[in-house]
């Protein structure tokens, strides 16, 4: 619900008919900072993506140390944060929840992940998969024992520290200790596609995706929902670790410039091979998004239609 997106519609019922006429049945929300859910209408919100942050486990595990080391002083890490305690990352999420429940949304959004800046620009991670894992299990079960929803909470797969898909036994061991009986994955095409820099084309993409699944056995049927976009960047993260930018010390040069590889890494293209087909038709998903990052109602519509005619639509 950032501005950037309302501001292409004129009210609610003409996000409804733009929604309707380009073949879906409602939207996924992602409330921004300065965003205004109300704009849509509750019955439009399939979905809810949950506010998150990319560098949070430090926090969580209480580890100031390494908070002061990476913010350059605990007040400013206390401004980042909006504090310097659990409830400082809980107090947003339990929000997004409880908004979720009152637009009726069938599903949540989770991602399973850990990554400072620097790390985004030299792929060298503190933090494991098992880490990451064991702290969002953690953080999942105090929000979700908390209260009874009626959506099902799906964690999202990225590719750094945290759930990549990449290894069955990092998911098994994440929903595993997940006590929300309606839980599942969400699987992001494109998140995994830059697990593998070696993808050539969208061809070799989703077999790539199918072998993941297929690694996954039983552990499949868990995936409910697709976030269903491609970004063929392997040569761009190639270039990018063989010629190491020098590191900014300011922290918030630090940030920007690993958010400038980010979205030229992770680019949020339509599929337009028809191959993507067998991808649905494999995991037969309940819930299928399109997931794009777009600079105008036009260009957005453009590439809707784009993947649609790779779905045979």
């Amino acid at each position: 619900d950032c501005r950037e997106d309302t501001d292409r519609f004129r009210d609610s019922v003409d996000v409804e008919r733009y929604v309707t006429r380009l073949g879906f049945d409602g939207l996924e929300l992602l409330h921004c900072p300065g965003g205004n859910p109300s704009f849509f209408s509750p019955g439009l919100v399939a979905g809810v993506h949950l506010r998150y942050w990319n560098d949070w486990v430090d926090l969580w595990e209480g580890n100031l140390e390494a908070l002061k080391e990476e913010y350059g002083s605990l007040e400013f890490a206390k401004s980042v944060y909006r504090g310097l305690d659990r409830e400082a990352l809980l107090k947003p999420i339990r929000e997004d929840l409880i908004m979720a429940e009152q637009c009726g949304a069938s599903y949540v959004v989770f991602h399973v992940c850990d990554v400072k800046p620097v790390e985004l620009l030299t792929y060298q991670f503190c933090h494991t998969d098992e880490q990451v894992a064991d702290a969002a299990a953690e953080m999942i079960n105090t929000l979700l024992d908390e209260r009874e929803y009626s959506f099902e909470f799906l964690i999202e797969n990225l590719w750094w520290p945290g759930l990549t898909m990449t290894r069955p036994e990092i998911t098994r061991r994440l929903l595993a200790r997940i006590h929300y009986p309606r839980k599942g994955i969400m699987l992001d095409t494109g998140h995994l596609m830059h697990t593998c820099l070696e993808l050539e084309t969208q061809e070799e993409a989703v077999d790539y995706i199918l072998r993941q699944v297929d690694a996954h056995g039983a552990l499949a049927e868990k995936i409910k929902g697709i976030h269903l976009n491609q970004s063929l960047t392997g040569d761009y993260v190639r270039e990018m670790l063989r010629n190491q930018e020098n590191v900014p010390e300011d922290y918030r040069e630090r940030e920007a410039a690993g958010y400038r590889h980010v979205f030229r890494i992770d680019r949020h293209l339509p599929f337009t091979t028809p191959k993507v087909i067998e991808l649905i038709e494999q995991i037969s998903p309940e819930y299928l998004t399109f997931e794009f990052i777009t600079g105008s109602r036009e260009e957005h519509e453009r590439k809707v239609w784009q993947q649609w005619r790779a779905l045979g639509r």
